[in-house]
């Protein structure tokens, strides 16, 4: 996954259905480059996209975007109590790599904290219906 795809997955997690200009203007790329961006995600079947109409996530969409999710959260719980990195700057950082990282990586995290329920800024961690871990994302 590029990193402008997991940017445009976040945005339509966070506000449901945007269109692609939209989109372009809050991540600061070219119409272009988002509009190609959506046509392979939806080639992907990650998202909904018709003309003229605003983007969503589809099922499959939602679901990787909580798994992504998920592994930001684990990621900021390491660096947050093994590297006391203050949170703001885990999160910041672990926006970065979060998809430089495997998925036995993140489930070993998960592991060493007993699986946790709640990310050490109070959010709750959620859990994707399936694994994506199992393939290429």
């Amino acid at each position: 996954m590029l990193d402008i795809d997991f940017q445009v997955m976040k945005e339509l997690f966070k506000y449901k259905a945007l269109k692609v200009g939209e989109l372009a203007k809050k991540l600061k790329h070219p119409h272009s480059t988002v509009g190609s961006c959506i046509k392979r995600l939806e080639s992907q079947g990650y998202v909904n996209y018709e003309r003229y109409k605003p983007v969503t996530l589809s099922k499959k969409g939602k679901d990787l975007s909580i798994e992504l999710k998920r592994h930001i959260h684990l990621l900021e719980m390491l660096f947050i109590n093994e590297l006391e990195i203050e949170a703001d700057s885990a999160h910041a950082e672990c926006e970065k790599i979060n998809l430089l990282l495997s998925c036995d990586i993140i489930n070993k995290i998960c592991e060493r904290y007993g699986h946790p329920k709640e990310c050490t800024c109070g959010e709750k961690i959620l859990n994707s219906s399936e694994c994506f871990c199992k393939r290429d994302f």
